[in-house]
């Protein structure tokens, strides 16, 4: 009888001791770390790190987005979220001594690699999926290309196709939109500098003016309160750098204007999902779609949501996450 209680003791003891002992599952972390030879900010954040990493590269070039973990919060109950202020954006520009960061689509993928390769080791992890809005989703074309080994799968939202397709539709879809509203100045503007040049930012800019009248409403929403939500999370400092981020897309624009993810091939060695607002009028829709059917992968899905637009990870976080979980329900290897 007392060796009986004595075990029932013994084994009541080691389970506390146990759990005293366990690591949290819960993880927030925030901290430079090197990549490519200098200090980059990266936010790490989840209610369980054994779930699915997602390291999500933002768009821009230059818009950070780690400081909006409010925005974000859904994203943590099913997966750990990875935020990376990019070289040339957010607290990784800040943090810099250089007026002028060496930038380039070269050294960006290589920073991504880094920091993929980084994660896989800190969280223990061969769970890492790589998703990349807007801008970031060419970036991530590019990066799962060259190293598809670290990832467990891709996914796109507001998929980057060309530069060359996205002005041209961009520019019919606003002017399509100012001739009915009888806007006639809008038409007049637009009609004067036709479908912006390829090579260049002033024309673009013309058009992208008018364009942002007409965008999604969701998408104007977000465009209105986004700088007030994260001037209200950063220091003084620190929102300067931000909004200076958005120089980076002139430091890469020979990179923006030959922006063409079909040119890199349609074949990849893992799994591809595409998530697309139905009301993007920034990276249209239907050149996803097209896109998406010429991909040639292990699995592959498109998931619209309705009525978003290109913002669709901030104005349709909910939605988004749910078709992501979706999406990750595919894949062998991550499931439980």
């Amino acid at each position: 009888m007392f060796f009986s209680r004595f075990l029932v003791f013994v084994g009541a003891l080691a389970l506390q001791v146990a759990a005293f002992g366990a690591e949290p599952r819960q993880i927030a972390e925030a901290r430079f770390i090197t990549l490519g030879g200098i200090q980059q900010w990266v936010t790490i954040r989840g209610s369980d790190r054994t779930k699915p990493v997602l390291l999500f590269l933002h768009g821009g070039p230059g818009d950070a987005q780690s400081s909006l973990t409010s925005v974000y919060k859904p994203f943590e109950r099913d997966f750990v979220l990875v935020q990376w202020d990019q070289r040339g954006a957010g607290k990784t520009l800040g943090h810099s001594d250089v007026e002028h960061p060496e930038i380039s689509l070269d050294r960006l993928i290589s920073d991504g690699i880094e920091l993929a390769i980084f994660i896989r080791g800190h969280l223990h992890t061969n769970k890492v999926v790589l998703v990349g809005h807007s801008w970031g989703s060419f970036l991530a074309v590019q990066i799962v290309k060259r190293r598809p080994d670290l990832f467990a799968a891709f996914v796109g939202i507001g998929q980057v196709v060309s530069w060359r397709e996205m002005v041209e539709t961009q520019y019919r879809y606003t002017l399509t939109r100012a001739r009915a509203d009888s806007n006639l100045a809008a038409v007049k503007e637009l009609e004067a500098i036709g479908i912006p040049a390829l090579d260049t930012f002033d024309q673009y800019i013309v058009m992208r003016r008018q364009l942002n009248r007409y965008l999604a409403a969701s998408d104007l929403r977000w465009l209105s309160q986004q700088d007030s939500l994260i001037r209200a999370r950063l220091s003084a400092d620190d929102f300067r750098a931000y909004q200076k981020g958005f120089q980076t897309m002139t430091g890469l624009a020979s990179t923006v204007f030959s922006m063409d993810a079909p040119a890199l091939g349609f074949k990849f060695k893992l799994p591809v999902f595409l998530v697309q607002g139905t009301e993007d009028h920034i990276t249209d829709s239907s050149s996803a779609a097209q896109y998406f059917k010429d991909i040639q992968a292990p699995i592959k899905r498109i998931t619209p949501i309705e009525r978003a637009g290109h913002f669709a990870p901030t104005t349709h976080t909910e939605q988004v996450v749910e078709a992501i979980r979706q999406d990750l329900r595919l894949v062998p290897s991550l499931r439980k």
